[in-house]
């Protein structure tokens, strides 16, 4: 049992932690005497649940950790609920819907429902990531983050570009999440593919960040403006009854969930 409580503890302190960190820290950080930690390291190590950095002298998650933390977005409550809405969406628009999270500055793809006629080829399989600021799901929860925070996330990095479109400096792009949060829900029109746009609206969870975002995706040219319009109000419908199902209910004003009390 102390075992165990110890290998939990580990790994809850490295999942915190904004840096890899030494085994003197791990041993103190978590009461566990040097040998010991060492050895438990080790083993660890050895199950691909931690890495040792040796030029940093230094220990961090590892590939296993993440493989749980994945297995837990396909079949956790965000999975779970986000699964009959995808269907829904997919059978009343007739294009390839997505559920998404935010990582960092990317997105990764956690479900995917097509429609049963042929579609066009996409790069949004589940588990593929993509550059945040591109995507219609992305910036739909870039959109929701305080700028501080998107200051931060985007700080002296280069906005990166697939196609012709799309922000290309960290002004743009917070103009663009403004127009995001005055529309509802973000475009991505061929930003990511020549071709092809997408609609995206965000999650929200029951601390009030956004948790996610549900997406829609089809051929540029096969929608006009209005379908796009229709294709934006259900990608909204269905983010605000997932939100719903994570413990929001609408805003009195309707434009924003709130934590339920």
């Amino acid at each position: 049992m102390k075992s165990a409580e110890r290998l939990l503890d580990v790994l809850e302190l490295l999942a915190r932690s904004a840096r890899a960190l030494p085994t003197m820290a791990i041993a103190r950080e978590c009461s566990i005497p040097k040998s010991s930690a060492h050895h438990l390291l080790n083993v660890m190590r050895d199950r691909r649940f931690v890495t040792y950095y040796a030029t940093e002298r230094a220990w961090g998650l590892g590939v296993a950790a993440f493989e749980i933390g994945s297995a837990y977005l396909r079949f956790g409550p965000l999975a779970r609920f986000g699964r009959g809405l995808l269907t829904e969406l997919t059978q009343r628009t007739g294009e390839t819907s997505h559920l998404a999270t935010l990582h960092g500055t990317e997105v990764l793809y956690i479900d995917k429902e097509q429609p049963i006629r042929n579609v066009a080829k996409l790069v949004t399989e589940v588990g593929v990531r993509l550059p945040a600021h591109l995507t219609a799901v992305g910036r739909s929860m870039l959109a929701e983050l305080p700028e501080t925070q998107v200051r931060a996330l985007y700080a002296g990095r280069p906005l990166s570009q697939r196609t012709t479109t799309g922000p290309t400096d960290l002004h743009a792009l917070l103009d663009d999440l403004a127009e995001v949060r005055r529309a509802g829900y973000a475009k991505d029109d061929q930003m990511v593919t020549p071709g092809i746009s997408c609609v995206g609206a965000a999650v929200f969870s029951h601390e009030g960040a956004p948790a996610a975002a549900i997406g829609v995706t089809f051929v540029s040219a096969q929608r006009s403006a209005a379908e796009v319009q229709q294709i934006g109000d259900l990608v909204r419908e269905a983010s605000a009854r997932l939100s719903r199902e994570l413990g929001y209910a609408p805003d009195l004003n309707g434009d924003r969930p709130k934590a339920v009390t």
